[in-house]
């Protein structure tokens, strides 16, 4: 299985521009399972200028979101996120975000059920370094702000456990740039004008994220070196779009708030938040919301929320731009597809 991922650069002019283009080779380590498995950490050529492996590869593109509460050594793993950005921007579950919340950590607030706050709590992303050029290791960056993607809206549906009223289950949010003008290195998410086979029902839906994580014990080992046993393995999980949710909001049919989507995948713990890609393994057309358990454990069962519903939100901390404005202008270097003769 493979995903087709751009690799951009910034030019001298501070503009971004895509680099290189290719497919990213998802092998299984174990191949007795096809649908969920973890994912084989080959050593890849993009081009002649771009070589590392696969997890550093797909890991400068999709992070583990993680929080540690200022005076403690404890990391607590939270769920995946995903860059839309050359600047930091990226995306993740909502309830991945709200996870202080619930579970009461960090004197965390929020305001007007859409912005988020705190004031001892680190929350942040972790970007692995290409251990063919690096040492091996993560590079943690902590995430600026944080935006709920969605509607104010007079019924919405609460995410369970947390007093916060959402009308869908997808977080924008903002980490610093890299030094020196590098990239982060974004995935291509769905916009208008795009022609395939999208999330249709019947089609293979395709998730990417770190299944499996646990909380870790940090230890200092130097001023800026932090050591723990991080276990943050990608892992695929596909499965068939099995029924559209897009008027969930008014419904309420499902537990995953908002427009969403089932499918016979299994979205293990640490997943929730990852890039769902469509059939055609290009476009980021949903976020992992939701796995379903039973008395044997996790289901090849979940939910996603659909991503093109909130493209036109406005984002307060940009200014009330919406993505599909940020797409229209390139500013922030998102990848779009530009189609011959429109």
């Amino acid at each position: 299985m493979k995903i087709f991922k751009s690799f951009f650069v910034q030019r001298d002019d501070g503009t971004w521009q895509i680099e290189s283009l290719n497919w990213i080779p998802l092998n299984a380590v174990d191949e007795t399972d096809s649908k969920f498995y973890e994912v084989k950490n080959d050593v890849f050529l993009v081009d002649r200028s771009n070589v590392g492996t696969i997890k550093s590869l797909m890991g400068q593109s999709i992070v583990p979101i993680v929080a540690n509460v200022a005076g403690q050594n404890r990391l607590r793993c939270l769920g995946t996120g995903f860059f839309i950005s050359c600047t930091g921007l990226l995306i993740t579950a909502a309830h991945v975000i709200t996870d202080p919340i619930d579970r009461k950590y960090g004197d965390v607030s929020t305001f007007n059920d859409l912005t988020y706050h705190s004031r001892r709590l680190n929350l942040g992303v972790m970007v692995p370094s290409n251990p063919i050029f690096e040492v091996p290791g993560f590079r943690y960056f902590e995430i600026e702000w944080v935006q709920f993607l969605t509607e104010r809206r007079n019924r919405p549906l609460l995410i369970h456990g947390v007093d916060l009223n959402l009308a869908s289950d997808i977080a924008i949010c903002k980490v610093a740039q890299i030094d020196g003008g590098v990239p982060h290195q974004p995935l291509a998410i769905v916009h208008s004008g795009l022609i395939g086979t999208g999330m249709a029902v019947g089609k293979t839906a395709i998730a990417v994220g770190y299944a499996g994580m646990n909380d870790v014990t940090l230890s200092q080992v130097a001023d800026d070196v932090i050591s723990g046993d991080f276990k943050l393995n990608l892992h695929v999980s596909k499965g068939q779009i099995l029924e559209r949710f897009p008027d969930n909001l008014e419904t309420q049919s499902v537990p995953t708030p908002g427009p969403c989507f089932s499918a016979s995948a299994k979205y293990s713990p640490g997943m929730s938040g990852s890039p769902i890609f469509d059939d055609e393994r290009i476009y980021v057309h949903g976020v992992v919301s939701k796995g379903w358990e039973d008395e044997n454990g996790q289901t090849e069962f979940g939910f996603g929320s659909m991503l093109a519903p909130s493209m036109g939100l406005a984002i307060e901390s940009l200014q009330g731009k919406s993505l599909s404005k940020l797409l229209a202008t390139g500013a922030e270097g998102i990848p779009k597809a530009v189609i011959a003769g429109a």
